[in-house]
């Protein structure tokens, strides 16, 4: 763990002294919101308000100020991050910790389960307790291949207590284990990307591509996660083709995977394919769909099944995800995303599937205000043997945003939660309640 943070500190201020520190803006694209480009030289006019927000030194607090001489191959190279920190509270208080123990190639991990603290809320399992949520740390030379063959890269680094999410605990390898009290490591991207006209190849471990929502914090709108989320994993490795013609309506892509949230290693001979596809159907109205199947091989070569964080047997897993966005006006967006999850156990051929359905509703008043509303219900029969949830659970949060700076964000949010499921387990208070009400408030900081 010392050695990622070394080497990145390390690649940081390599690239500040040669001259060459490509800083990359919050690329977010909340739901409906365009995202800026990177800052670039701009004429004396500026006619493009996106860019008079993002470029304009006066409005961004940036404590390493350069030039960009785009003079070198080290030009097209960007060394980013983020820092997010907060507290999150909620009406039933601080429960008890709930810890599992697995013991894989002679390392012992204690995992605190998301049921403990804010009981089931991910990315704020600490009740009451201020916590730096995310530290990230990456770089990268994105791949374009409009003039020829070119290639590309991206290794990033990600310290913080739901880092966990991110390493490669499919399999039990590479970054799982990296852990230092309640804080965890982890490696969410490290490919080697190759493109040729409207046609790219990543080569590596590679987010996901499936849903709405993202773990990266610049990139999402609300502190808390929808409960759908949790169906869909988070990394890849494998190989991810991706198809997107210029000036096209039409985006396709298809990966072949090591299975779910696995390393490169493939330890369990897991296999996995991933589509997906994507339309602008109107200037106003997006829609995308993904499918994924997984044949996971937990156990496969074992006689004993606990050897990853789950002790789950061989399984057959499949998700499909349907996402609409649509542009209601300029400032004000609907989206919606529908997940359905089925896994069959092939030790004895059950099933259990889990589906939900989140809505998203975000108004932008101008570049530095926003308000978002999150309504979601979710069965998660799939999650009962893994967090304790109800199979029943409905959520309903209110969000703003505020942007003093064009890099950096505070979001305070409020959240109720209700599980309807009354044989079902209470998913709340270490299983004392079916309902909670929940809030806090973060910082995002990008560099």
């Amino acid at each position: 763990m010392k050695k990622l943070f070394v080497f990145s500190l390390s690649l940081v201020l390599f690239s500040y002294c040669g001259g060459v520190f490509a800083h990359t803006e919050n690329n977010s694209t909340y739901l409906g919101q365009e995202a800026c480009a990177p800052c670039e030289p701009v004429d004396e006019q500026i006619s493009d308000t996106c860019e008079a927000v993002v470029c304009d030194s006066s409005d961004t607090f940036r404590p390493f100020k350069h030039k960009r001489n785009r003079q070198s191959l080290f030009d097209s190279i960007e060394v980013y991050g983020w820092l997010q920190a907060g507290v999150y509270v909620n009406s039933r208080g601080n429960t008890v910790t709930r810890t599992k123990g697995a013991n894989y190639k002679g390392r012992t991990v204690t995992q605190i389960e998301p049921t403990s603290g804010n009981g089931n809320l991910f990315s704020t399992v600490h009740s009451t307790d201020f916590q730096v949520n995310q530290l990230w740390l990456g770089v990268k030379k994105d791949a374009d291949g409009t003039h020829g063959l070119d290639w590309g890269f991206a290794a990033e680094g990600y310290f913080g207590p739901e880092a966990w999410i991110a390493q490669s605990w499919g399999d039990a390898n590479f970054d799982y284990g990296w852990q230092s009290g309640d804080y965890y490591t982890a490696i969410p991207q490290l490919y080697a990307q190759l493109a040729y006209g409207d046609l790219s190849v990543k080569f590596g471990k590679f987010e996901t591509i499936l849903g709405f929502e993202a773990l990266r914090a610049p990139d999402f709108f609300f502190f808390s996660h929808s409960y759908i989320f949790l169906l869909e994993p988070y990394s890849h490795s494998g190989v991810f083709f991706q198809y997107a013609p210029d000036g096209s309506k039409l985006s396709l892509g298809a990966a072949y995977t090591t299975g779910t949230d696995t390393s490169i290693e493939n330890i369990y001979d897991d296999h996995g394919f991933i589509g997906t596809i994507s339309y602008q159907l109107t200037d106003k109205l997006n829609l995308s769909y993904a499918v994924m199947y997984n044949r996971n091989g937990y156990g496969t070569y074992h006689d004993s099944f606990d050897t990853n964080r789950y002790n789950l047997s061989g399984r057959n897993v499949y998700l499909h995800t349907v996402a609409i966005s649509y542009n209601i006006s300029d400032k004000l967006n609907y989206s919606l995303q529908w997940n359905y999850n089925d896994i069959k156990v092939r030790a004895d051929k059950s099933h259990t599937n889990s589906y939900g359905i989140a809505n998203y509703l975000t108004y932008q008043f101008n570049g530095r205000w926003g308000i978002g509303f999150r309504a979601e219900w979710a069965n998660l029969a799939n999650l009962v043997e893994f967090y304790g949830y109800g199979t029943d659970i409905s959520e309903y949060t209110l969000g703003v945003n505020w942007k003093p700076y064009s890099n950096i964000s505070i979001r305070p949010e409020i959240r109720y939660d209700y599980s309807a499921d009354k044989t079902g387990t209470k998913p709340f208070n270490n299983g004392k309640d079916r309902d909670q009400f929940s809030g806090g408030i973060t910082g995002v900081v990008s560099f």
